[in-house]
């Protein structure tokens, strides 16, 4: 947004405008669909794994995705792809001169005076650098960090709790953007048929309860991290955490509890099903089958026969990659509790509790049309 208030870009030029060497079928994707994360660009961390400590090109970054098929025509569906930040880093430098580090501290670090901020490149030392860890078979050990280059734009900051806080309080203020530029950035993106995305550029917008808020969550190798800004309350949280299974959203959402009486109201309705007693499971073939499916996603693995056509687009090939990242460090599923059953219209609705060996607990939702296929399948923490 500094870029288009400078005048040096425009948010419905196109990506070919900038990257002449993009696929022909990414060239006409517009900036402002790739900041709603509409374009249908393929996620490059979905695929196979990056090797860890291996510096990448920018080039053979987008040699993972470039001659894959996009996951659908642009603005017809919202899907997170790292690949589409990974590209807006790419047309800052051609757009300012600038490198992404360059731009990034120049722009926002030094004039918000955010001092101990900076884009990670390879090689770069930094003094008190945090270390972050993953927890394998019950324990935990330092986590094997990927090289910069890999996340690029898509997440290669390296901030602190106080800088953090001085970024919160310049989102609040409206500092450097008019105010014509903030509220494009904190608005729903919409899709081609009109409908909201909930996605703004780089901001979640929902709600808690009745209570509006805007927010973003992130996770790389050893650290996970949550910032939510609730508007009308001028009240902003950032949660910081070096582990992979820190539930920084969770945590960000009790601190919020604290401060705001609806939110509080709110958590307790959560809290209250969240302590729900296993029901008495008169199907237990469907639970078989649906643990069977779920230990799969676990493992960023599934059938795409088993999903009905809808699903099979959302879920495939990327999506059912990605829940590997947050689930797959926890171990073995000790168990798969049924908590509610509905069955209305030849449909089969259920939730489920999964504990894992590493102690997480998450809340499992699955849907079965008529056919008995999988119409719908959501998975969140307790």
């Amino acid at each position: 947004m500094l870029l288009v208030e400078d005048g040096k870009l425009k948010l419905d030029d196109t990506l070919g405008k900038y990257m002449t060497d993009v696929p022909a079928k990414w060239s006409g994707i517009t900036i402002r669909q790739l900041l709603n994360q509409v374009s249908g660009i393929p996620n490059y961390t979905a695929g196979g794994k990056l090797v860890h400590e291996k510096i990448y090109t920018k080039a053979e970054i987008l040699d993972r995705v470039k001659d894959l098929p996009t996951g659908f025509e642009p603005a017809t569906r919202w899907e997170y792809s790292n690949t589409n930040y990974f590209l807006l880093g790419m047309v800052i430098e051609k757009a300012s001169a600038k490198s992404y580090p360059d731009f990034m501290n120049g722009r926002i670090f030094k004039p918000l005076g955010m001092k101990s901020t900076v884009v990670k490149t390879s090689g770069l030392k930094i003094k008190y650098e945090a270390t972050g860890y993953d927890l394998a078979s019950g324990k935990w050990q330092p986590a094997k960090l990927d090289d910069p280059s890999q996340p690029f734009a898509a997440g290669s900051i390296v901030s602190t709790p106080v800088d953090m806080a001085k970024w919160t309080i310049a989102v609040g203020e409206g500092k450097l953007l008019k105010k014509t530029s903030w509220d494009e950035a904190l608005a729903s993106g919409k899709l081609a048929d009109g409908k909201p995305t909930n996605y703004g550029f780089g901001w979640q917008i929902g709600k808690l309860g009745e209570t509006g808020y805007v927010s973003h969550n992130g996770g790389i190798g050893g650290f996970t991290s949550y910032h939510v800004r609730f508007p009308a309350d001028n009240l902003s949280i950032v949660v910081l955490v070096n582990t992979v299974s820190g539930a920084p959203t969770q945590l960000g959402n009790d601190i919020a509890a604290v401060y705001l009486p609806k939110v509080a109201a709110f958590q307790a309705a959560q809290l209250a099903a969240k302590n729900a007693a296993a029901i008495a499971d008169a199907d237990p073939e469907t639970t078989k089958f649906l643990r069977g499916v779920f230990e799969g996603m676990v493992r960023g693995e599934g059938d795409p026969a088993l999903f009905n056509a809808e699903m099979q687009k959302i879920m495939f090939p990327d999506r059912i990659k990605q829940l590997k990242g947050p689930l797959g460090t926890q171990g073995p599923i000790k168990s798969f509790e049924l908590l509610t059953t509905e069955n209305p219209d030849g449909t089969k609705r259920r939730i489920y509790r999964a504990t894992f060996e590493g102690g997480l607990k998450a809340r499992v939702n699955f849907t079965l049309d008529a056919q008995g296929k999988i119409s719908g399948a959501n998975v969140r923490p307790e």
